[in-house]
Order: C-alpha cells, then sequence, then structure tokens
C-alpha cells in the first residue's frame, strides 16, 4: 500500500462505529513487549478467520476514542 491508500484505509477504520473483532486500535505512546503483540496478532488472525475475513487490522497510535494520537512504536 502507498501512503495514500493507507491513509483511506485508517480513514475508513475510524469511520467504523467501534473497534470490532477484527479491528483494534492501540494508543501505545512507548514500546510494546513482543510477546503481548503475539497476543494481539493471535487473536485478530483466530476472529479475522471465523468472520471469514481476508485481514484483520491492528492499529497503533489510535486511542480508544477513535482519536490518532501518534505512537513511537
Amino acid at each position: 500500500m502507498n501512503q495514500n491508500e493507507l491513509t483511506n484505509k485508517l480513514q475508513e477504520l475510524l469511520n467504523l462505529p467501534h473497534e470490532t473483532e477484527c479491528v483494534e486500535f492501540k494508543e501505545r505512546k512507548t514500546d510494546i513487549k513482543f510477546d503481548k503483540i503475539g497476543q494481539y496478532f493471535s487473536a485478530l488472525s483466530n476472529e479475522t478467520n471465523l468472520k471469514n475475513k481476508t485481514c484483520g487490522w491492528l492499529v497503533f497510535g489510535v486511542n480508544n476514542q477513535k482519536e490518532v494520537v501518534g505512537t513511537n512504536y
């Protein structure tokens, strides 16, 4: 994906009424443990598979109010 496509995808995800089993927002302003990322990936991939979706999204730098806050991660 190029920058424009990523921007459009982020806007599409932010326009969802709320997080879903296949879309997870994480603020993470600092580092995150590798095993925690693995847990997120595992949960998202399992739910994505169960919902028969082609992909899931783990988006860092967005808080629970769906505000883009950035991340150093």
